[in-house]
């Protein structure tokens, strides 16, 4: 009687917390199914000799970012008007739009590598970054975006004329006269070979640890947008110089093979090196092209001609920007070739009980060449970042 009795107990407690179980708003059982299931995906197949996984899930990071970009566009425009040069030829104009260094500051939050993080600054020209990103421990999924001003390039003209006579410039840290507006896309993910022993998400979200030294080929794809725009009404002079380009769009995606290693030199220290050559299959470059009502080819002593004004020459006499235009014309669409690009990254990590210090850079290069034109950019950042497990 006794066993009968503890029996119905047992059943009539199962039932009831089967049923306080069902009564759990809806939201809350879909949060707890999904951190499983995010749990599950981080600690697949692991091998625990090499990687250790925390109890603590929560991730919450202290970023300092430094970043910054160099845009090389180089034109070569036939057939110009170099009245200035006393000849009709060529000219060749390479440009550099380079801002300055960028220190943000800002706040990333994850869970088991799947996380978000903002970073900002109190200057306008820094702009702003923000990341999202997913990591299990096979895969990586990272989507970066940056958003800033600049006034800063350097440029070098060269002029060759029809006699062969030729006109050099070359003018550094110059400031243009108004805002040049700068954003960028990168989205990459991976697949990681040796998921068992080697732990990408160790080096670059530390919602893992590695305990021994390991490496991992990895296969990889990434997609690069960045949008440039400068057609301000008193840039115009620059966007003349450019073929007449104010704004552009590039958008690249490519697929690499690389490698990447931690190495675990002392207990808590981790040092990762990874490095992905990329084939870029798919090259897009839209340019907007515009007019304007001044010609940076003229004379002022020589007045308007055909419509057009001449810039003074005293440039920083500011007169002329009361009454420049600029106009949209025209939209030019162009592919370019396969191409090869380079994406490396580095990461050094320490990590004490609860909390972890991290410095981590990566650098991109990317290349566009179409038609009279070719683009080089580079892109870096470097994050410092103090954080703790929760």
């Amino acid at each position: 009687m006794k066993r009968i009795s503890a029996f119905l107990i047992a059943l009539t407690l199962s039932l009831s917390m089967a049923v306080a179980q069902e009564r759990k708003p809806f939201l809350v059982r879909a949060v707890n199914k999904l951190g499983a299931f995010i749990d599950t995906m981080a600690t697949r197949g692991i091998d625990k000799r090499y990687i250790y996984v925390p109890e603590r899930p929560w991730q919450l990071v202290l970023k300092n970012h430094i970043n910054n970009m160099d845009m090389r566009v180089e034109s070569t425009v036939t057939e110009a008007d170099l009245a200035s040069y006393g000849a009709k030829g060529y000219y060749n104009l390479k440009t550099v739009f380079k801002p300055k260094f960028t220190y943000n500051i800002g706040l990333w939050v994850g869970y088991r590598g799947y996380g978000f993080g903002y970073n900002f600054s109190l200057s306008k020209a820094n702009g702003s970054t923000f990341s999202i990103g997913a990591t299990g421990s096979r895969y990586g999924i990272y989507l970066r975006t940056r958003d800033f001003e600049t006034r800063e390039m350097d440029a070098e003209l060269r002029a060759v004329g029809e006699e062969g006579d030729h006109f050099d410039a070359d003018a550094k840290n110059v400031s243009v006269w108004d805002d040049m507006k700068i954003n960028t896309l990168i989205l990459d993910g991976f697949y990681m070979l040796n998921g068992k022993r080697f732990s990408y998400a160790a080096a670059y979200d530390q919602s893992v640890v590695q305990l021994r030294s390991a490496g991992s080929f990895m296969l990889g794809a990434m997609y690069y947008q960045s949008d440039v725009d400068y057609a301000q009404r008193k840039n115009a002079p620059v966007v003349q110089l450019n073929g007449r380009t104010g704004k552009f769009k590039i958008q690249e995606a490519g697929v690499g093979f690389g490698y990447s290693y931690n190495w675990v030199p002392v207990k808590n220290l981790m040092v990762n090196v990874t490095a992905m050559p990329m084939l870029v299959f798919y090259n897009r470059k839209k340019a907007t092209l515009y007019d304007s009502n001044y010609d940076i080819f003229l004379y002022e002593e020589d007045g308007p001609q055909n419509g057009k004004k001449p810039y003074p020459d005293d440039m920083d006499d500011p007169s002329w920007t009361e009454d420049v235009t600029l106009e949209e014309t025209d939209e030019v669409v162009r592919h370019g070739k396969v191409s090869f690009n380079l994406d490396a990254r580095t990461s050094i990590t320490y990590n004490w009980g609860r909390y972890f210090l991290n410095v981590h850079g990566q650098w991109n290069q990317f290349k566009h060449s179409v038609d009279n034109n070719t683009l080089k950019l580079n892109d870096w950042f470097v994050n410092a970042s103090l954080g703790v497990r929760l």
